[in-house]
């Protein structure tokens, strides 16, 4: 599993698309163009609400595993991510979406003629 971070309030979070936060993400939007057109919004309160809610679920996905994983992360967030972010400062939507690219890219072992495997992307 790929991890992306964001800071908030002077802390590291992780955060990853994770199957379940995709699976979490698909049912509350019904597909993913739907949450991209949420994000997207020209009203302030679907976009807001998008963001929030997965930006939330992705922090969330990112805690546990790295919960499980026994990677170092800081302690819940105290309160939603739209209670720490600016909507002028594009950081958290770069994070958010560096999270779902990075969550998306794929390694690839590719054998070649000699019958030794190497890493590609």
């Amino acid at each position: 599993m790929k991890i992306s971070y964001i800071e908030l309030l002077d802390k590291q979070y992780p955060m990853c698309w994770s199957l379940a936060a995709s699976e979490k993400i698909s049912e509350k939007y019904g597909s993913m163009e739907n949450m991209q057109k949420a994000i997207g919004s020209k009203d302030f309160a679907t976009m807001s609400k998008a963001i929030d809610f997965v930006l939330g679920t992705l922090i969330d996905a990112g805690r546990i595993y790295c919960q499980m994983a026994k990677i170092e992360c800081p302690e819940a967030l105290p309160c939603r991510p739209a209670d720490l972010i600016d909507l002028s400062d594009p950081t958290a939507m770069n994070a958010m979406l560096e999270a779902m690219t990075k969550g998306n890219e794929r390694d690839v072992e590719v054998a070649s003629k000699n019958g030794k495997t190497t890493q590609g992307k």
